[in-house]
């Protein structure tokens, strides 16, 4: 479907507004856990030390539609990268299948199920082949230069270029 174009019902624009309050909402929210208080964020989650917890009490509702809920707590939380960490007996992964075997540090071997559209491109759709790959995450950062004490300083841009 490339070259269509927009649905005659989408309004990509909600989307983009939902996208961008969340992220602003989840920027306040770092903010009130004030700096240093806070180690990580995603798209929905937020993970602070114990100041920042206290400082985000007034925002934590565990039944409440959009309040902040305390999924986990841990003394240890190990950060390699975007979407790559342990917090206390908790690993994600992205692209890394939970079911994966670990053959080395950053080398995991997990099965690899084919899409439809990879079945029809294939020639074969009545062949469904699960094949096992190899993954070797390169886990480099290239939002920043990683300092000693695992502080990003993020890449700014010259305006004037």
């Amino acid at each position: 479907m490339s070259g269509v174009g927009e649905c005659f019902d989408s309004f990509p624009a909600i989307a983009a507004h939902v996208t961008g309050y969340a992220r602003i909402y989840l920027w306040s929210l770092m903010q009130q856990a004030g700096w240093g208080n806070y180690f990580y964020c995603d798209t929905d989650s937020l993970i602070v030390n114990e100041v920042g917890l206290c400082r985000l009490q007034n925002k934590i509702e565990q039944s409440l539609l959009g309040g902040l809920k305390i999924d986990r707590t841990g003394s240890t939380v190990l950060l390699r990268g975007l979407k790559d960490y342990s917090f206390g007996a908790k690993t994600v992964i992205k692209g890394v299948r939970k079911t994966a075997v670990c053959v080395e540090d950053g080398v995991y071997r997990q099965e690899k199920w084919p899409s439809f559209r990879g079945l029809l491109r294939s020639g074969l759709p009545e062949e469904y082949i699960v094949e096992t790959v190899t993954k070797h995450l390169t886990r480099k950062y290239y939002k920043g230069d990683v300092t000693p004490s695992g502080v990003v300083r993020p890449y700014v841009f010259d305006e004037q270029l």
